[in-house]
């Protein structure tokens, strides 16, 4: 029995494999019907229907006929599908042409939780995935079971076990910064149940900073600049046309503006309840951007985890949770 907790985000997809292996690729695929070689070699396509229709998928897929997930965790969805099946490509896991029984931690926002869980395990559960790789070899999955959380709920759980924050009174929020939403998620933490009336979702995240950054590279430069390159241009100076755009000092003003909308709406929603928060935590590929000033919000409360963990928390926490339901 092999556990993986897998987080199909709007922007990346995340994996957390055998011995605690990370996969990171971007949420997005399109059909080819060729094979196409890279700078590194061959570009791996794979199949989910033995070869009858293929695909690209991460960074690899480009153009106008790319397909991105409905949402963060809708393990349903048609566009979800392929991811699944990249997901569990990547991570390796394979028998020698058997099924490998597979437990699947995963999670999906609480605002939709119960719908989303129902098609999501109708979907995977006690179903077998058979992937067929480039070179013809083929692996199957035996979904043997599926354990789903609330979005956040993941990151929670792994700084529990992980004793970066502990079970007390108060609320810990879990602020996930993603590519087109900010999920918020209060947990009473004497028992990690989430407070659903003070858990939202905002229609703000780190693409819009993306794309108005593209907007000011584009009347800098007169060409439009590939997404990638633009949310690259976020952190650090990048070249494009030849040219030196973007970093800090360029998009400094942009995720300044981010994050006093994304902070504004949190103390709107939060209320008069901001004096119970205990633990702030930021996670999320946004929050190695503008993690550092959720601290407004409850100064001195923000939990501190590593960079390398904060796109990775919620899978994490998946994983565990699956693990201890077994």
């Amino acid at each position: 029995m092999v556990v993986i907790g897998l987080d199909v985000g709007y922007g990346d997809t995340k994996v957390i494999g055998i011995d605690g292996k990370r996969i990171i690729f971007p949420s997005r695929w399109a059909v080819t019907e060729t094979e196409s070689w890279g700078i590194g070699g061959k570009i791996p396509v794979l199949s989910t229907d033995g070869g009858q229709t293929k695909f690209i998928y991460g960074r690899y897929a480009s153009g106008n006929n790319i397909r991105v997930p409905q949402g963060d965790g809708r393990l349903a969805s048609k566009e979800a599908f392929p991811l699944i099946a990249a997901a569990l490509w990547e991570s390796g896991i394979h028998n020698d042409g058997s099924p490998v029984d597979l437990v699947i931690g995963s999670g999906t926002p609480l605002g939709t939780f119960d719908l989303e869980v129902k098609a999501a395990k109708e979907a995977l559960e006690n179903k077998i995935l058979t992937v067929t790789g480039p070179e013809g070899e083929v692996r199957q999955y035996n979904v043997t079971r599926l354990i789903m959380r609330p979005q956040g709920v993941g990151a929670a759980l792994y700084l529990l076990n992980q004793g970066i924050i502990e079970q007390q009174p108060g609320y810990g929020v879990v602020i996930d910064v993603g590519s087109r939403t900010t999920d918020v998620l209060t947990i009473n933490l004497m028992d990690m149940e989430p407070v659903v009336e003070l858990s939202f979702s905002l229609q703000i995240g780190v693409g819009d900073a993306i794309s108005n950054l593209s907007r000011k590279i584009a009347k800098e430069t007169g060409f439009v600049v590939p997404f990638d390159l633009a949310q690259e241009a976020l952190s650090k100076p990048v070249m494009f046309r030849q040219k030196q755009v973007g970093g800090p000092e360029v998009a400094g003003p942009i995720l300044e503006d981010l994050a006093n909308r994304i902070i504004e709406n949190i103390r709107l929603n939060l209320r008069g309840e901001v004096d119970r928060i205990t633990s702030l935590i930021p996670v999320g590929g946004g929050a190695n951007l503008i993690g550092d000033r959720f601290d407004e919000i409850a100064p001195g409360t923000t939990v501190r985890i590593k960079p390398e963990d904060l796109q990775f928390a919620n899978a994490l926490g998946y994983r565990d949770a699956a693990e201890r339901s077994m």
